[in-house]
């Protein structure tokens, strides 16, 4: 299992390889542009055996990709200033994705202090504007739940439900 933080890493069994439920986890060809979707950031090395760090590199960043290379079973991109970064589609979107900057407030929401909106620590009226830090997902690591959008504000964390808050740019 290539997620670390669930309950069936490291075992081996048998799982469906249809094309419909199943992707590889490494990008297997060549994009020009890349844009980091891992709430924390990717970093970025000197070599392409990712020692070497240099830099690191804010979700929804757009990356500029001249060529990509293989390192034992992985992917790495060189990007136009000669860095390495990780081919992983859990923490890189091939293209340009814009990323909304502010939320406005369609219905009053909470703000809680997790991610899995547990400890509500502010009541937000409809009609405000929230400055956005990044975005993640409810029980990210969890296999066995379904995941929803959760937006990181200053103070904690909002919902991306439609119905309740509207993404500005």
């Amino acid at each position: 299992d290539v997620n670390h933080l669930s309950k069936t890493a490291g075992k081996t069994g048998f799982i469906t390889a249809r094309w419909d439920y199943v992707r590889p986890v490494y990008y297997q060809s060549k994009h020009t542009t890349l844009t980091v979707i891992n709430p924390r950031g990717i970093n970025a090395y000197q070599n392409v055996n990712l020692t070497g760090k240099v830099k690191n590199y804010k979700q929804g960043t757009i990356l500029h990709v001249t060529r990509f290379a293989k390192h034992n079973l992985t992917t790495r991109y060189v990007l136009s200033n000669g860095q390495y970064i990780t081919g992983n589609r859990k923490l890189v979107i091939m293209g340009t994705h814009k990323q909304p900057r502010y939320v406005l407030v369609k219905k009053s929401v909470n703000r809680y202090k997790t991610v899995n909106l547990r400890g509500i620590n502010r009541h937000i009226k409809k009609g405000i504007r929230i400055k956005i830090k990044n975005y993640d997902f409810s029980y990210g690591h969890n296999v066995t739940k379904h995941s929803a959008l959760r937006y990181h504000v200053a103070g904690g964390y909002i919902t991306g439900n439609l119905k309740f808050i509207k993404p500005l740019n």
